[in-house]
C-alpha cells in the first residue's frame, strides 16, 4: 500500500462536512417538529456525526501535533494554537445566543439567563442548567467541553515530553472506565467520566498508523479499545441490547475513519473543492446552525405553510450557505490573523490540515431520543 500524504487529507476534510451535515439534518427534523407541530419524527441517525468528529479530532492531533512531542516549547505552541482556533468563534456564537436571550427572550425556547452557567460556558467548563442538564448556554457547546479536556491532556503530554498516544491513552482509558461508576447526581465536573472519550484515542491510533504503518501496533491498540468498550457496560452490573448496539456503532465509526484515511492515496486530489471547503467550514456550521436553522420553521409557521419536509430542506440549505459565509468572512480571517501573531510559529509548523471541533446532537446527559434543542 502506498504511503499516505503527511499533511493533506482531503478525505478527512470531506468527512468533516458529512459529519456536520448529519448533525444539521438531525436538528432540522427536531426544529420542524417542535416549531411547526407537524408531528415529524426526529431523524436520530445523524447523531453519529458527533462520534465521527471526536475520532477525527484525535486523528488530526496525531498528524498535526505529534511531531511536537519531545520539543522544548511545543506544548506552548499547541496550546495557544488550539485556543486561537476554538475560542473566538465559540465566544462569538455564545454571545449571539446571550444577546438573543436578553433582547428577544421569547425566541429562545430551551435556555434562560443564569450568570453562573453563562460564565462557565465562556470558560468551557461543565455546569448544570436550570433543567438539570449538563450543558452550556450554547447547547451544542457541550462537545467543546470534551474537546478542551482532550486538548488539555494532550498539552500536558507535550509539556512532560511523554509519548502523546501512551499518556493520553492512559488518561482517556481511566475516564472511560470511570463512566461505569458515575451516578447522575455526581457534580458536573465529573462529566468527563464518559466512554465517549475513547473516540479521541481511536483517532490518535489511526493517525499514528498513517505515520508508522505498523499493522501490529494498530491491531493491538484497536483491540484494546474495543475490549474496553465491550467490558465497561458490564462494570455496573448490567448489560442491555442498547449496549450491544452501542458497541456496533463504535466499531462502525472506527472502521469508517480507518477506511477514509487508508483511501487517501487514491481519493486525495479527486474530491470536489466545494466539499473540502465545507469541511473547513464545519466549525462555523456546527456553532451557528442551532442559531439559524430554527428561523426557517418559524417563518413557515408565520406564513401558514407548516410543511415539515420543506422546513428541513430549507434549514439545511440556509445554514450551509450561512456557514460558508461566516467561515469565509469571519472565522478564517480572525483565525489567520491571530495565528500569525502566535509565538513559536517559525519554530513549529503544523500540518496543513487544521482540526475543527465537533458538531453536536445532544448532551451526554440527555437520552438518545432527545436531541439538543435550538435557541
Amino acid at each position: 500500500m502506498p504511503a499516505l500524504p503527511r499533511s493533506k487529507y482531503d478525505g478527512i476534510q470531506t468527512l468533516r462536512f458529512v459529519a456536520a451535515l448529519l448533525v444539521v439534518i438531525t436538528h432540522s427534523t427536531f426544529y420542524a417538529s417542535e416549531r411547526l407541530g407537524a408531528g415529524t419524527d426526529t431523524w436520530h441517525f445523524g447523531e453519529v456525526g458527533v462520534d465521527i468528529f471526536f475520532v477525527i479530532s484525535g486523528f488530526v492531533m496525531m498528524i498535526s501535533a505529534g511531531s511536537l512531542a519531545g520539543t522544548r516549547d511545543g506544548w506552548k505552541f499547541f496550546g495557544m494554537r488550539r485556543l486561537v482556533r476554538i475560542v473566538p468563534m465559540y465566544w462569538l456564537a455564545t454571545t449571539v445566543k446571550l444577546a438573543t436571550l436578553i433582547v428577544i427572550p421569547s425566541a429562545v425556547l430551551h435556555a434562560s439567563l443564569n450568570p453562573g452557567t453563562t460564565v462557565l460556558s465562556y470558560l468551557f467548563l461543565p455546569s448544570r442548567n436550570e433543567a438539570g442538564r449538563i450543558e452550556p448556554l450554547l447547547g451544542v457547546g457541550w462537545t467543546l467541553t470534551f474537546e478542551m479536556f482532550f486538548y488539555v491532556v494532550f498539552t500536558i503530554a507535550l509539556l512532560v515530553r511523554a509519548k502523546p498516544i501512551v499518556f493520553c491513552g492512559a488518561i482517556l482509558s481511566a475516564a472511560a472506565v470511570g463512566s461505569a461508576f458515575r451516578a447522575d447526581d455526581w457534580p458536573a465536573a465529573t462529566v468527563y467520566l464518559n466512554a465517549i472519550v475513547l473516540y479521541f484515542l481511536v483517532g490518535m491510533v489511526i493517525g499514528q498508523w498513517t505515520k508508522d504503518r505498523s499493522l501490529k501496533r494498530l491491531a493491538a491498540w484497536l483491540g484494546y479499545i474495543v475490549a474496553l468498550w465491550a467490558v465497561i457496560p458490564f462494570l455496573d452490573g448490567s448489560y442491555s441490547a442498547g449496549d450491544a448496539q452501542g458497541l456496533l456503532r463504535h466499531l462502525g465509526v472506527a472502521a469508517l475513519l480507518l477506511a477514509v484515511a487508508a483511501a487517501e492515496p487514491w481519493i486525495g486530489g479527486r474530491i470536489p473543492r466545494p466539499l473540502i471547503f465545507m469541511g473547513d467550514a464545519s466549525y462555523s456550521l456546527y456553532l451557528f446552525h442551532p442559531l439559524i436553522a430554527p428561523i426557517v420553521p418559524v417563518v413557515l409557521a408565520k406564513i401558514s405553510f407548516p410543511s415539515a419536509p420543506l422546513s428541513v430542506i430549507l434549514s439545511i440549505i440556509v445554514v450551509t450557505a450561512a456557514a460558508a459565509l461566516i467561515f469565509r468572512f469571519v472565522e478564517r480571517p480572525i483565525t489567520r490573523a491571530l495565528q500569525d501573531r502566535l509565538p513559536y510559529v517559525r519554530r513549529h509548523r503544523a500540518a496543513t490540515i487544521e482540526p475543527a471541533p465537533v458538531p453536536d446532537t445532544g448532551s451526554v446527559e440527555r437520552p438518545v431520543s432527545e436531541p439538543t434543542p435550538g435557541p
